[in-house]
């Protein structure tokens, strides 16, 4: 890689944006090689920019590669010291966390139990979609399906149907968190000397950080309200209402192998939802974007998916 400078060539590219780090990457790719090691923070990153490499890196020898490095401090805050899957280290806690999202939530059964939360959510779609060309005003479709998207891992997440400003609230603290990697992320450069000198900024950061566990703690103590509520009636055997199961309920009796097989705290199953939240809404909204233009693009397309439909019809 590029020649560096100790400590300050680490705060350089901690100011520098992903859409910059990508921009000189791909100067140095074509200058040094496919490998390139920039000093990002307290640690070294590399970047792999050929496929044989990346082969021998994570199939061949992906046991080496497979534990992650100490979280940087932002990130231990946000990932409640890594208890999330994307931040644990390889390990039983991970393969735990897992093994219950793709079992639980992620499986074929579970997902056909979601058939009403998906048609409803598909009519809000369609009910947005309708009330804004009315007025013959251009109709921003990214918005719409990002947010019927929230609408249903909401759903599958707490369990039910939230109203509109709940849902908000919801997404106005996952945005805000999302938003503020890039004003905050100096913070993870020397974090004993920044939480002096820039306290007031660490001060900002802990309060997002606080309002998101603010707004989804209540739905997961909501939650746990309802399922006590459940088990009374079931010890008094009275008829049960539908009842669909939620991301939030497989967390609640999980126990922590190598922590004295406690359970989660409400911290961490704030960090778990937010982590399915986030995790499935942007990816999905942006593959039904992909198609959506591809459909208009495409006028084959749009034939094949009509004789499809007419075919389904029949």
């Amino acid at each position: 890689g590029p020649p560096s400078i100790p400590i300050f060539t680490n705060f350089q590219w901690l100011r520098k944006s992903p859409l910059q780090i990508e921009s000189l990457l791909r100067s140095f790719i074509a200058k040094y090689g496919p490998l390139i090691t920039l000093p990002i923070g307290n640690h070294p990153v590399v970047f792999i920019a050929d496929r044989s490499i990346a082969h021998i890196a994570l199939l061949q020898n992906g046991a080496i590669f497979a534990h992650r490095p100490p979280a940087l401090p932002l990130s231990k805050v946000i990932s409640s010291n890594q208890h999330s899957i994307s931040s644990a280290s390889y390990g039983p806690l991970w393969r735990l966390l897992r093994r219950n999202l793709s079992s639980q939530i992620l499986h074929p059964s579970r997902i056909r139990s979601y058939g009403q939360a998906r048609k409803w959510v598909l009519d809000i779609l369609l009910n947005r979609l309708h009330s804004q060309s009315q007025f013959g005003n251009p109709i921003f479709v990214i918005e719409n399906f990002q947010y019927a998207m929230f609408c249903l891992l909401v759903l599958m997440c707490f369990g039910d149907k939230l109203e509109e400003s709940q849902i908000r609230e919801v997404e106005n603290v996952e945005r805000a968190l999302l938003l503020s990697f890039q004003r905050f992320k100096i913070l993870n450069f020397w974090p004993k000397f920044t939480k002096i000198l820039l306290r007031k900024r660490w001060e900002a950061f802990l309060q997002i950080r606080k309002n998101q566990e603010k707004v989804l703690i209540r739905l997961i103590e909501a939650r746990k309200k309802i399922n006590k509520n459940r088990e009374n009636r079931a010890r008094c055997e009275e008829k049960e209402e539908e009842f669909v199961v939620s991301y939030v309920d497989t967390l609640l009796d999980l126990q922590l192998p190598n922590e004295d097989n406690r359970k989660l705290t409400n911290e961490e199953i704030v960090t778990l939802c937010s982590e399915f939240l986030n995790g499935g809404t942007d990816t999905t909204s942006t593959t039904l974007q992909w198609i959506m233009a591809n459909l208009v693009k495409i006028p084959e397309i749009q034939n094949k998916l009509l004789a499809e439909m007419k075919g389904v019809r029949r």
